[in-house]
């Protein structure tokens, strides 16, 4: 069977176009995400159209995003579940947000300890609090909490683990450690942290030196007559899991909440 029109296209012509494999072409076909315009039974030749080009690069896109072949079909054919599909892209979309974020921070100098106006997201936590007697023991209670809240197989994959430090000193480690945790969690370890607008600064180096960057938004606090509204949150980025002994290149957030209100709020 000859090509029968100018504005077809043969298999091999799409793969070159679009930088996909044959073999792709036809998964997506037997998955049912695809169908040829023509289609000649006795050869097998196929041929295909620009729209055709268009659904091709649209299921490119969504296994870029992280979704299976088997969760794109249900994306396009399951009309009945959409929420729980839009709730899976709005995952993947705030993790790819999350990924450039920390490429973004990892081109910060040690040392850069400027503030920036962030928003903390609403969470359901696991939570404990401990009284530690450095950093080492801090990490240590922050470890054990973490694998505390694992087992409750409540963990929320997407959020990042914190401590706030409850004392009234910056010195002072006070702290309550957080793990995000699932909406339907239920125990005694739940706490809820609404929404909040923070002031922040993105420390990097050991955990050993976070003083220094809470003792910079403290000034920076006080200096603005910017009224806070809890303690310090430090949300640990990137550590020991992804950095090992690199401890230089340890990112943690340490964010202040405060009042919108306040008489130097930004």
């Amino acid at each position: 069977m000859r090509k029968q029109s100018e504005h077809l296209f043969k298999i091999g012509e799409i793969a070159k176009i679009l930088g996909v494999t044959r073999k792709a072409i036809l998964v997506y076909e037997e998955m049912g995400l695809l169908t040829p315009a023509v289609k000649d039974e006795a050869s097998g030749y196929r041929y295909y159209t620009a729209d055709n080009m268009t659904q091709i690069r649209a299921i490119r896109s969504l296994q870029t995003l992280g979704l299976s072949l088997a969760e794109i079909r249900e994306y396009y054919y399951d009309t009945e579940n959409l929420d729980r599909y839009l709730d899976r892209l709005m995952d993947l979309r705030a993790t790819l947000d999350r990924n450039i974020h920390l490429l973004q921070l990892r081109a910060a100098k040690p040392g850069d300890l400027s503030v920036h106006r962030v928003r903390l997201p609403r969470q359901v936590c696991f939570c404990r609090r401990y009284q530690c007697t450095d950093a080492k023991d801090a990490a240590i209670k922050l470890r054990d909490t973490y694998i505390a809240a694992a087992r409750t197989g409540k963990m929320s994959m997407g959020s990042r683990m914190f401590t706030v430090r409850a004392g009234s000193s910056c010195k002072e480690l006070d702290l309550l450690c957080c793990i995000p945790v699932s909406e339907d969690f239920v125990g005694e370890e739940r706490m809820e942290f609404a929404e909040m607008s923070a002031l922040c600064i993105y420390y990097r180096g050991a955990y050993e030196g976070i003083n220094t960057a809470i003792d910079a938004l403290q000034a920076y606090v006080q200096e603005n007559k910017i009224q806070a509204t809890g303690g310090f949150h430090c949300i640990y980025l990137e550590g020991p899991p992804n950095r090992g002994d690199h401890t230089e290149d340890y990112i943690t957030q340490v964010a202040l909440p405060f009042s919108e209100n306040s008489e130097g709020c930004l």
